[in-house]
C-alpha cells in the first residue's frame, strides 16, 4: 500500500457508512457461535482489546454493461448491469444493484495499487463474467453485450487488529456496510483468480 497525500478518489458507497467507534459492534457481529457463547467476549471486551485500525483504500474496476437479449419479433430486452473486478486480486463478479459512488476529498489515506490494467479489465476479465455468470441465465440464445464505460473506483475498508486472551486476529471490515470482506482480503497475496 503506499500513502496518497490530499487527493480526490471515487469511492463505492455514500461516504457515511461505519466510523470508528461503530467497528466493536460489527466484529461482533462477525464472530462465530463459538467466540460469541464465551460470556467474557462483547463489544466492550472487543473495544478494549484494539490494538489498531486503520482505514485504507482498496482498488477495483467497476464496468457499465449493458446486456442486450434479442426475442425476435419483438424489440431486443436491454438490461443494464455493474461488474466489478478486484484490481488486486481479480476476484469478479457482479453488483447486486447499482450501489452508490461519490468523490470525495482524503486528506491521507492508505491505498493499495492495482495490479490488473484497463485493458486486462476489458480484455479478460469482464468477457469472463460474461461467459460464466451472465450467460448462465441465458438458456438457449446468448445475448449481445455493449461496454459503455470502465472506471477506477476505491472500496473503503477498516483494518481492524484486536489481541488479547480469547480472541487474536485481525479483521477487514466494509466501510459502507459493516461486513466481513474476509474473503477478497484472503485472495490478496494468492493470485489464484488472475486470468
Amino acid at each position: 500500500m503506499e500513502p496518497l497525500k490530499q487527493t480526490t478518489l471515487r469511492l463505492i458507497g455514500t461516504g457515511k457508512g461505519i466510523q470508528e467507534e461503530d467497528l466493536p459492534k460489527s466484529i461482533y457481529k462477525m464472530l462465530g457461535v463459538q467466540a460469541k457463547m464465551n460470556r467474557t467476549i462483547d463489544t466492550h471486551y472487543i473495544k478494549q482489546h484494539i490494538k489498531e485500525a486503520k482505514r485504507f483504500y482498496h482498488p477495483l474496476w467497476v464496468a457499465k454493461l449493458l446486456v442486450i437479449a434479442d426475442r425476435k419479433p419483438f424489440p431486443p430486452r436491454k438490461k443494464p448491469n455493474m461488474v466489478f473486478v478486484d484490481a488486486v486480486s481479480g476476484y469478479r463478479g457482479l453488483f447486486p444493484s447499482i450501489p452508490p459512488m461519490n468523490e470525495t476529498q482524503v486528506e491521507r489515506a492508505e491505498a493499495a495499487t492495482p495490479q490488473i490494467t484497463k485493458q486486462q479489465v476489458e480484455q479478460k476479465y469482464i468477457i469472463d463474467v460474461q461467459q460464466n455468470q451472465i450467460n448462465r441465465s441465458y438458456v438457449l440464445k446468448k445475448p449481445r453485450y455493449h461496454l459503455e464505460d470502465v472506471f477506477l473506483t476505491y472500496l473503503p475498508l477498516w483494518e481492524v487488529e484486536v489481541d488479547s486472551d480469547y480472541l487474536s486476529k485481525t479483521f477487514v471490515i466494509n466501510a459502507n456496510t459493516g461486513d466481513s470482506e474476509e474473503y477478497m482480503s484472503g485472495l490478496w497475496g494468492s493470485g489464484e483468480l488472475l486470468l
